[in-house]
């Protein structure tokens, strides 16, 4: 599945699959979405497919990042275990503490 992605009221929503070449309009969607949102950002991951590969934990690891250095929030939601686990592996589990699988 393609990737897609939908910003509404501060939420972006993700669809597809989160990997490598992929992740120009997320990394691009984020960076708006950054500049915009006076509170922070969420990423809803529900509807993504269960993979997801090192550069897209380490995107989703600079917008947890850069929102923390804006002082905003930062808040991923709709992982799945495998996502959950992936990052866990790759020392990023804190993103993982705010999510519900």
């Amino acid at each position: 599945m393609p990737l897609d992605v939908v910003v509404k009221d501060g939420v972006m929503l993700v669809s597809g699959r989160l990997v490598g070449r992929e992740l120009v309009r997320v990394r691009d969607a984020g960076k708006a979405l950054l500049d915009q949102s006076d509170q922070g950002i969420i990423v809803d991951l529900s509807q993504t497919e269960p993979v997801i590969d090192i550069a897209g934990i380490q995107m989703l690891a600079a917008f947890s990042r850069s929102a923390r250095i804006r002082g905003k929030q930062f808040r991923l939601i709709g992982l799945n275990k495998t996502q959950i686990d992936a990052l866990k592996l790759a020392g990023f589990e804190s993103l993982t503490d705010s999510n519900s699988v």
